[in-house]
């Protein structure tokens, strides 16, 4: 014969009846009137007021009758997790068509018509399957996810401590070239300089501890997870609940890195100062703009991207031959401008001709008073153009409009702008550093141990690696790449049977571009690493490449030909490119 309460103390899935325990183990079957959430047992009136009194168990936290869950089975010693909809009952059930978590009542109220699994038999098998696996393996991504946001946080902070004291730096050479009229600007200027400093420290300082504290609710739930992995059925809860706080944490670190942005300055020279000592606008200005890091800390958008893994695809050429021209075109150079405008030097028409990206198509041009071969940006919407033995100056806000310009002594070709002087060099193969006004400050010996050591540098540029600066000089007959400081010490050369022909030079990110006319192909170096790979274009060959540039949004790569001195080969266009990764 079956005892009344019995059920109680069997280890079975059915529904018992609430009578207090203590006195069942007595013989006394007494309905239960409270229920102790530590000892996890039903007490009456008696009992309960006992417990209260007792030392070992006057602190453990009882629920009446009306809290109280309404049955406990056997099993129920290892459901300790309440139902967050019927507090009185515990988490027994879980419905694979709705993913929810649910007790009895719930899945009388909500799941009548679903199959619903008894949580007991699918913990068994759940530490090994490929749920927590994934879990797991989000947890691991989340915090490196985490950890790169750090990172960036930290580089964001060293990069605008870098570029405050580069801004400062040049503000102060500045400010020593003109007299005491322009300090009150000075002070100006450096307040706004610092005011841009502490916003964006604030901002990263603020973000920093968002990061720590992300971190710190990952690996609690990490923690929780693995205290609980010899309780599969705790585990399996635990797991559920941990998907939705893996979730919300992912959510807050997007928001984190939305707000991981700083304001990019830089200190520009007026042109005004030097003429007028009255100008508003005197010593110069602070342009400021948001940088996202996401994208670059370098100051490039998707600066992260290989270009020696994407792949080059021809695309429809841009025409670059207008009324006035007198000759087929002969692009010798290019340069990528705000706006996403692309200028244009061609030296067989005298002329500079610029190209809306957008609209792939030419929307202005001017004549120039020589042949225009290298060209590079200045502060203020200015570029400067080599053209034999002057380098002319050229407004490119709005139509493009010549300025005023300065003679040197050779015949220049490649030209660089950094820090306020003109890297420059000349067809004899020398090398020079110019001040704004065509000063000489420095410049390279022709011949080293006996030997010339340029020949034909054609084409410079200058790049960042590792946070400082380089010129990077093209030569064509010695078929290398010229490394040096900003002394113009010679610091590496590279060489490599694919460097034939090197000409026009460009970067991106940090890694140069090369067109090698003599070998159809063109070549990109790592700067960080010095690899040296060949871009994979459709065709595999590139003819007679002069000079090309990578636009990051437009995703393409511009391409200029040479076809100087080749019958019935003339080139009017820029070839382009779609970059595919």
């Amino acid at each position: 014969m079956e005892v009344p309460g019995k059920k109680l103390l069997l280890k079975t899935s059915a529904v018992d009846t609430t009578y207090c325990q203590p006195c069942f183990k007595d013989g006394d079957n007494l309905p239960a009137d409270a229920y102790c959430t530590v000892c996890k047992e039903f007490l009456c009136s008696n009992c309960a007021s006992v417990h209260k009194k007792l030392k070992i168990s006057r602190s453990h936290a009882l629920l009446d009758k009306f809290s109280m869950p309404t049955s406990m089975s056997g099993d129920d010693d290892e459901y300790i997790e309440w139902c967050e909809i019927h507090p009185k009952e515990f988490i027994k059930y879980f419905c694979p068509t709705h993913q929810t978590l649910n007790c009895g009542h719930c899945v009388v109220q909500n799941h009548r018509s679903c199959h619903v699994d008894v949580i007991s038999d699918l913990s068994q098998a759940f530490k090994d399957g490929p749920e927590y696996c994934d879990i797991d393996k989000a947890i691991a991504k989340l915090f490196k996810d985490i950890d790169k946001c750090v990172s960036d946080v930290e580089k964001n902070k060293t990069l605008i401590a870098e570029m405050s004291e580069c801004e400062v730096s040049k503000l102060r050479r500045c400010r020593d070239e003109v007299n005491k009229y322009f300090e009150e600007r000075e002070n100006a200027l450096l307040g706004i300089i610092d005011q841009m400093k502490n916003i964006d420290e604030a901002l990263l300082d603020n973000l920093r501890p968002k990061c720590d504290n992300l971190k710190t609710e990952v690996e609690e739930i990490k923690k929780h997870l693995k205290t609980q992995e010899n309780n599969t059925i705790q585990l399996f809860i635990k797991a559920k609940r941990a998907k939705q706080l893996l979730e919300i944490t992912q959510t807050a670190l997007a928001e984190i890195n939305k707000k991981n942005t700083i304001h990019q300055y830089r200190f520009n020279i007026d042109s005004a100062t030097e003429r007028l000592m009255e100008s508003n606008t005197g010593l110069g200005i602070v342009e400021k703009e948001v940088i996202d890091t996401q994208n670059a800390l370098g100051m490039q958008i998707e600066s992260d991207v290989d270009l020696t893994e994407l792949k080059l695809i021809r695309a429809a050429s841009i025409p670059v031959k207008s009324p006035i021209d007198t000759r087929d075109c002969f692009i010798s150079s290019m340069l990528l401008l705000p706006m996403n405008m692309l200028l244009l030097a061609d030296w067989h028409n005298d002329t500079l001709k610029l190209v809306d990206l957008q609209t792939s198509s030419m929307v202005s041009h001017v004549s120039v008073p020589g042949k225009p071969w290298g060209m590079c940006l200045l502060p203020g919407d200015r570029v400067a153009v080599t053209m034999e033995t002057i380098i002319q100056f050229l407004e490119t806000k709005g139509q493009l409009t010549l300025s005023d310009s300065i003679k040197v002594d050779d015949d220049c070709r490649g030209i660089a702008h950094h820090d306020g002087s003109l890297i420059v060099s000349y067809f004899s193969g020398k090398l020079q550093i110019l001040n704004m006004k065509g000063g000489v400050i420095r410049k390279t010996e022709k011949y080293m141990n006996g030997q010339q050591v340029l020949v034909s540098p054609f084409h410079l540029i200058v790049a960042r690696a590792s946070q400082t600066a380089f010129v990077y000089v093209s030569d064509i007959e010695m078929n290398t790449i010229t490394k040096l400081d900003m002394n113009l010490n010679f610091l590496q050369t590279f060489r490599d049977p694919a460097l034939k022909g090197p000409m026009g030079i460009s970067v991106f990110a940090n890694q140069l571009i090369i067109c090698c006319v003599k070998r159809n192909n063109i070549i990109c170096i790592n700067l960080s690493s010095g690899k040296m790979s060949q871009l994979h274009v459709e065709d595999d060959v590139i003819p007679d490449p002069e000079y090309c540039v990578y636009s990051p949004l437009q995703k393409k790569l511009y391409v200029t030909f040479n076809k100087h001195g080749h019958a019935n080969h003339a080139e009017n266009s820029v070839k382009v490119y779609n970059a595919i990764e």
